[in-house]
C-alpha cells in the first residue's frame, strides 16, 4: 500500500537541510517516491492509498539509535556509582549469569525496542552482548524488532580473551591464587568457533525483514589479535560494519598501553581493523594522534552520554574529534547503563553536556549537530547513509510525525533546538518504518502492547527475584580486586587535557601496587 502523508510541516535533513512549511511525502513499498508541495496527482496513480493527515504534525526522518545493548532490559534502574569495571562484574559476572529462554531475550528485547519505537527511533544499532555463544540471542532479539517493525542492526558479539587477560597486566598480581585459577578455567568458545556463529546467524537473518548482522568484537583488550585479524578481514571482504567498544575508560586506556605498549586504536589499526567500516562506541581516553588517525581513515564513534556520566567515565572530546574528521553518532547505550531508550533522553544531554568545560563558546556542541548524530551520522556509522537518516527520494520510508500543537513547539522557533531542549518523546505521535506504520497516536499497530506489558512485566520480575542475586554474589567474587585495579588505574598517568583522579584515603592500600 502506498502512503501519502499530506499537508505537514517537513524537515526532511537531507544536505541543504530543504523544508516545506506546507508539504506531501508519497511513499511507496518501503521507499519515499516523491516530496513536494501537492502530491495528490502522484498518488492518484497509486491504486491504493492510505492518506495521513499531517496538518498539525511536524514530519521528520525517523532517528537511528547508533548504539544499545538490549540483552540489558531487566536491569534498568538496578545501579549506581559504580564505574564501567565494577559495574561490568555485576551485569555480566563470571559466576552466576543466568541462562535464559529464547523468549525471555525476546521479551528483553521486546521491551527494548517498544520504547524506542515510542521515542521515534525507526532503526536500532543493538549490540546483543550474547553471553552464551548460541544463536538464540540474535535470533530471538531479531524475531522481536520483525514483529515490532522496526529495523535492526545486530552484532554478532565476540570475544576470546580471559576475564583477566582483558584487564590491565597489574590485575592478576591483585587476585589470590584459588581465584586466579577459577577465573582461568573459565572457557569461551574458540575463534573459529565464533565466525562460524557469525555465519550462521548472518544466514538466519541478514537482509531479511530489515535486519543486519554486523561484526561486534566486545573490545580490542578482549580479542585475540587473530580474532580481530579475522574481523577486519570479513569486514573488508563483506563490506559491513565493525562496532567496537573502546576506551570508555581510563582503565581501558592504561590496559592498551600495559598490554600493548600503544594506544588501543593503534592496537586496532596493526590489527587491519582501523577502517572507514570502524565504529569505536565511547571513544572518549583518545590520544590527539588516535583522533587524528581515526579521522584520516574516516571512522566512526558513537556518542553515549548517558551512559558515559552513570558511569563516571569522562566526556567525549566531540569537537576534536570532529574537528579531526571523525564521523559521529549518537546512542542511548545499554539499558542497565544509560537506564533508557529513549532517544530524547540521550539528545537533551548530549546537547547541553558539551556547554561546560570551555567559555570559548563558539566550540560549544549545538543541538542541530546533536539531531545530525542521531540521523544522518548514525546512518553513516553502519554504512546506510545512502539509506536512512533523511528524507529523501529512493530513501527508505522511515518517517515521524511529531505533535506540532505539543506544548513544547509553541510557538515553533526551530525545530532542532526544540527536540533537544522543549520536548520529550510524548510528542511523537506517529512512526512509519519501511513504508509501514508501526504506531499510530501513539498505539502500537502491529503487536498487542497490553499484553506484552502483562508478560515482559512479570518475566522482569522473575528475572529480579531468581537471577539477580546469584549475579551479585559472583560480581562479589571480584570486586576487591576490580576495586584496587580501577583506583591504581585512574592514578596513573593520563593523556594530555585529562586531570588524574585523587585516590580516596580508604584505598589507599591500593595505591601501594607498583605498576613495576
Amino acid at each position: 500500500m502506498a502512503i501519502l502523508i499530506r499537508g505537514g510541516r517537513i524537515f526532511t535533513n537531507d544536505a541543504v537541510a530543504t523544508e516545506f512549511e506546507r508539504g506531501d511525502i508519497l511513499l511507496a513499498g518501503d521507499r519515499i517516491v516523491a516530496i513536494g508541495a501537492d502530491l495528490s496527482a502522484e498518488a492518484s496513480r497509486h491504486p491504493d492509498v492510505q492518506v495521513l493527515d499531517a496538518s498539525r504534525s511536524i514530519v521528520l526522518p525517523g532517528f537511528i539509535d547508533a548504539h544499545m545493548h538490549s540483552n540489558e532490559g531487566f536491569e534498568m534502574g538496578r545501579y549506581d556509582n559504580l564505574p564501567l569495571e565494577l559495574w561490568l562484574a555485576e551485569v555480566y559476572p563470571p559466576f552466576g549469569a543466568p541462562t535464559l529462554s529464547w523468549r525471555e531475550h525476546y521479551l528483553r528485547a521486546m521491551l527494548v525496542g517498544i520504547v524506542s519505537i515510542r521515542s521515534g527511533v525507526t532503526t536500532l544499532q543493538d549490540d546483543v552482548i550474547n553471553m552464551a555463544f548460541t544463536p538464540d540471542a540474535v535470533d530471538a532479539t531479531a524475531t522481536a524488532y520483525r514483529d515490532l517493525g522496526l529495523k535492526g542492526w545486530i552484532t554478532a558479539s565476540m570475544w576470546d580473551e580471559g576475564f583477566l587477560q582483558s584487564l590491565p597486566p597489574f590485575t592478576s598480581d591483585l587476585v589470590d591464587a584459588d581465584l586466579r585459577k577459577r577465573l582461568d578455567a573459565l572457557k569461551t568458545p574458540g575463534r573459529a568457533e565464533q565466525i562460524e556463529l557469525f555465519h550462521h546467524l548472518r544466514t538466519l537473518w541478514h537482509g531479511r525483514d530489515g535486519m543486519r548482522i554486523i561484526l561486534g568484537p566486545c573490545g580490542p583488550q578482549r580479542c585475540s589479535p587473530e580474532l580481530l585479524e579475522d574481523v577486519g578481514e570479513l569486514s573488508k571482504s563483506l563490506d559491513l560494519p565493525i562496532h567496537c567498544h573502546v576506551l570508555e575508560t581510563k582503565t581501558q586506556a592504561v590496559t592498551g598501553q600495559t598490554k600493548y605498549g600503544m594506544t588501543l586504536p593503534a592496537f586496532l589499526d596493526k590489527v587491519g581493523c582501523m577502517t572507514h567500516r570502524l565504529t569505536m562506541n565511547h571513544a572518549i581516553w583518545l590520544t590527539d594522534a588516535d583522533m587524528d588517525m581515526m579521522g584520516s581513515v574516516g571512522a566512526s564513534t558513537t556518542h553515549n552520554p548517558l551512559a558515559n556520566l552513570k558511569l563516571g567515565s569522562g566526556v567525549s572530546p566531540i569537537r576534536k574529534l570532529k574537528s579531526a574528521g571523525v564521523n559521529v553518532a549518537l546512542g542511548c547505550d545499554g539499558v542497565a547503563s544509560a537506564d533508557s531508550a529513549d532517544i530524547f533522553q540521550a539528545i537533551k544531554v548530549a546537547a547541553g553536556l558539551h556547554k561546560i568545560g570551555s567559555h570559548d563558546f563558539h566550540t560549544w556542541v549545538s543541538a542541530h549537530e546533536v539531531y545530525e548524530m542521531a540521523t544522518r551520522a548514525a546512518a553513516r556509522s553502519s554504512l546506510m547513509q545512502d539509506e536512512v537518516g533523511s528524507l529523501e527520494i529512493g530513501k527508505k520510508a522511515d518517517v515521524i510525525l511529531l505533535d506540532r500543537y505539543d506544548w513544547g513547539f509553541l510557538p515553533l522557533h526551530d525545530v532542532r533546538n526544540q527536540i533537544a531542549f522543549s520536548v520529550n518523546s510524548e510528542a511523537v505521535k506517529t512512526v512509519i518504518a519501511d513504508g509501514r506504520v508501526v504506531m499510530a497516536d501513539r498505539r502500537l499497530v502491529r503487536v498487542d502492547e497490553t499484553a506484552l506489558r502483562e508478560e515482559i512485566s512479570e518475566a522482569a520480575e522473575r528475572f529480579r527475584r531468581d537471577c539477580c542475586p546469584s549475579m551479585s554474589v559472583g560480581a562479589a567474587t571480584v570486586r576487591p580486586a576490580l576495586e584496587a585495579m580501577h583506583f591504581k588505574a585512574t592514578g596513573m598517568g593520563v593523556p594530555a587535557g585529562h586531570l588524574p583522579l585523587r585516590l580516596p584515603p580508604a584505598y589507599a592500600k591500593a595505591a601501594q601496587y607498583p605498576l613495576d
